[in-house]
């Protein structure tokens, strides 16, 4: 897994600054809610994760 790169958006403004943390909330929920289903796939009986 390589890491992402730096925004290319310039942050000249509050309002900047402020889009660059909303795009980033999003991206970290979105990857929450894909780690949950994910686990939630894996707990399923008959998954590679079966206990």
């Amino acid at each position: 897994m390589t890491p992402m790169q730096a925004p290319t958006r310039a942050v000249l403004h509050n309002r900047d600054l402020l889009q660059l943390l909303a795009d980033y909330d999003s991206l970290l929920r979105r990857a929450n809610a894909d780690r949950a289903a994910v686990q939630q796939l894996f707990r399923q009986p008959g998954s590679a994760g079966e206990e």
